[in-house]
């Protein structure tokens, strides 16, 4: 009997199909990886939401401020880090998943200017050390500090954005206190005008490394971000530059140029 081989056009046309199928098949399967970091990223996020605001409690109703000039909105006090680690969150609780940068360079953002991390607590920090966390807490600066400036907004309603400062604030389900990391530069010409996936600045200018938003469906356009509240819900919200926030006299002004959305 004659054995029967493919020949190379059908090993080529095989090829092809196979080649057709995974164009079809893996922008949908890094769809659903990505949601599923968005639940995983919104879990950690609701955690971080309690733990702020049982560090309140504590503190005479107070919620988590900045203690440094920098001011940035990432910035999370040492003592703050511990208290939340106390009611069993994780380091890995305060970095988004979807972040690639705050996954592979996580000690840059960990361990910056914070003493030594023995793998529980840190040690050998002073009060003005601090963490670079992976979300944004919409709060006010700690007594003592310049006042941040007004956020901008891309369209007034009857419920204006503020800086919060406690956690007694009218309306907690409708003021946001902690959210995913929306970061950019300007970048004219793009979609929104603006670079997500390569943003200088800061702590990662002297690595060699950029910052980058959470998130993203490429470094010109976000997907989207969670949005933790100040009565403990999460919501996901797809971004839209006409609704979101953020930007220009909304960040501190060590923060020049770089703008931040929520």
């Amino acid at each position: 009997m004659k054995k029967r081989a493919f020949t190379l056009i059908e090993l080529l046309v095989v090829i092809a199909i196979i080649a057709v199928l995974m164009g079809i098949l893996m922008p949908a399967l890094r769809k659903v990886r990505e949601q599923a970091r968005q639940r995983s990223c919104g879990a950690r996020l609701r955690q971080q939401v309690l733990a702020g605001t049982m560090y309140a409690d504590d503190n005479n109703n107070i919620l988590p401020r900045p203690t440094t000039m920098g001011g940035w909105m990432q910035d999370v006090a040492i003592t703050v880090v511990h208290y939340m680690l106390d009611t069993g969150m994780t380091r890995e609780m305060f970095y988004c998943p979807s972040n690639a940068n705050h996954q592979k360079d996580n000690d840059l953002f960990w361990e910056f200017n914070n003493g030594t991390w023995d793998g529980k607590r840190f040690t050998n920090f002073n009060n003005g050390s601090f963490i670079v966390s992976g979300y944004l807490f919409i709060t006010q600066m700690a007594p003592g500090l310049p006042e941040r400036g007004d956020i901008i907004r891309y369209e007034t309603d009857d419920m204006p954005k503020i800086w919060l400062e406690h956690n007694q604030h009218k309306h907690p389900a409708a003021r946001e206190f902690i959210v995913d990391l929306t970061i950019g530069v300007n970048a004219p010409g793009t979609k929104f005008g603006f670079n997500f996936g390569q943003v200088p600045g800061g702590i990662l200018a002297r690595a060699g490394v950029y910052d980058r938003t959470s998130h993203l469906m490429s470094d010109f356009e976000p997907w989207g971000g969670n949005s933790g509240y100040l009565d403990g819900h999460v919501e996901w919200h797809h971004f839209d530059p006409q609704i979101s926030q953020g930007g220009g006299n909304a960040i501190p002004r060590h923060q020049r140029g770089q703008n931040f959305f929520w």
